[in-house]
């Protein structure tokens, strides 16, 4: 069979869209998200498709590549038409994000796929090893309540300082070019949970088709265990009732000893996402 393989920038055009979309019809919803669909045709994304077409101009596998913050970091991931499968057209799509990569001087990738036993062979024959998982948490909106009155959720103004200080002390320095890209990124809002003008906790919110994304999501060590974040993520969840939202998600690392506080919240377990790093990279 003879196969096209192409590589186009985001934002790709209308038609490539549609074609991607009626290959991945069949997927469940929470399976999209590694392949970056809310970017493909985002004017300011930065990232690119693979695209694998037949002779009778039918896609039948694509691979995407996003840098999601700006960083040169881009976390990439694939699928292939399952009929296809035996044509070592997964590992043409990986060569295809390779060299995509390479033009754009990437300095780091991680590749992701919804927990998958057929995956591992995969990628371990490609020289990849499994880097770490994420549970991806969804709750229902609530409707609004109200704060205690010695707490306060307002958006970040005048508190940089206060909001990378909780942050490194929460997870280390490794955050801040995160939070740097936060702080301009205009479709995020940083929100701060304050008491008697203190910053306890901090959450960014991002919404993305009819969800409400938390992330960066943190209480300061100091204030850990006294129900500060249980009540943040309440007011999100109110938040995302009020903008008419259809659900609130957050991405958890499995280690991560938070997490029993997320499902204490409400959350729920969706998916895991198994994320991949290069053996050569080591």
């Amino acid at each position: 069979m003879d196969l096209s393989l192409s590589i186009s920038s985001f934002p790709v055009d209308e038609q490539t869209a549609n074609d991607m979309t009626k290959l991945l019809e069949n997927l469940p919803a929470e399976s999209w998200s590694v392949l970056h669909p809310t970017l493909w045709k985002a004017a300011d994304a930065r990232g690119f498709a693979v695209l694998a077409y037949t002779e009778q101009e039918e896609l039948i596998g694509v691979a995407t590549a996003a840098d999601m913050v700006g960083l040169h970091h881009y976390e990439w991931s694939l699928y292939v038409h399952p009929e296809y499968r035996r044509l070592s057209l997964g590992t043409a799509l990986s060569d295809g994000i390779s060299h995509g990569l390479a033009q754009r001087q990437a300095e780091s990738e991680l590749v992701a796929f919804v927990e998958d036993i057929e995956i591992a062979g995969f990628m371990e024959s490609l020289a990849y090893e499994l880097d770490f998982h994420e549970i991806l948490l969804s709750a229902e909106p609530l409707p609004e309540s109200k704060l205690p009155d010695d707490l306060i959720i307002a958006p970040l103004t005048g508190q940089a300082e206060e909001v990378t200080k909780l942050l490194i002390a929460a997870f280390d320095d490794t955050i801040l070019p995160i939070l740097e890209h936060n702080m301009v990124d205009s479709e995020r809002e940083i929100w701060l949970l304050q008491k008697d003008q203190q910053v306890l906790g901090t959450a960014t919110l991002v919404t993305e088709e009819q969800v409400l994304w938390v992330t960066a999501f943190a209480v300061h060590p100091d204030h850990q265990g006294k129900g500060y974040g249980k009540q943040l993520l309440k007011w999100c969840r109110e938040l995302a009732y009020k903008r008419e939202l259809n659900a609130v998600h957050l991405d958890v690392e499995t280690t991560n000893q938070a997490l029993h506080v997320y499902e204490k919240s409400g959350f729920d377990r969706m998916q895991t996402v198994s994320y991949w790093k290069s053996k050569t990279d080591l």
